[in-house]
């Protein structure tokens, strides 16, 4: 997203359907969607990589605080966090020089669900593993991460549709 005012609205929106909804979705220990972590891959491509660890931070540490898991989703956020400006590059090279927007109508279905799909894979695979305490039981982990994570970047992609595209700055 191009503008900051846009990015916030769709942030509050985000948190709270992610706070209220989302977080009471649990089927057995598998499905669990985080949609969370689209407020760091739709922040503006203009923001530093320290801006966005201390995003990644912030909304990990809230959910933390509402999930009680001390610390995981933080790290993992932080992580994702600190990998979407190489993410992001890999699939639209320049879009901080020519001020681009990525969002789905903006950057189109193949290259959004790459996009989602390389940051939901990141995200998911370091929370599942550190939340496995290892992989010691790792086909349970890679199952968790391969459901959790379609269910994610289905709704990443749904979300995706939602937003329509800009007009100018």
């Amino acid at each position: 997203m191009k503008r900051w005012t846009t990015w916030l609205l769709w942030s509050l929106g985000i948190l709270l359907f992610q706070s209220f909804v989302l977080s009471q979705v649990q089927l057995y220990g598998y499905l669990n969607p985080y949609l969370y972590i689209a407020l760091v891959l739709l922040a503006p491509a203009t923001w530093s990589r320290m801006q966005l660890l201390w995003l990644g931070a912030v909304l990990g540490g809230w959910m933390d605080f509402q999930m009680h898991s001390g610390g995981m989703h933080l790290m993992a956020s932080t992580l994702l966090a600190y990998f979407r400006p190489a993410i992001l590059s890999s699939v639209l090279p320049r879009a901080a020089e020519e001020g681009l927007g990525f969002t789905i109508h903006e950057m189109g279905a193949g290259k959004w669900l790459v996009y989602t799909a390389v940051a939901v894979a990141t995200h998911h695979g370091y929370l599942f593993a550190v939340d496995a305490h290892g992989l010691y039981n790792f086909w349970g982990f890679v199952w968790r991460t391969i459901v959790s994570g379609a269910a994610t970047v289905l709704l990443l992609y749904l979300l995706g549709l939602l937003i329509k595209p800009e007009e100018g700055r």
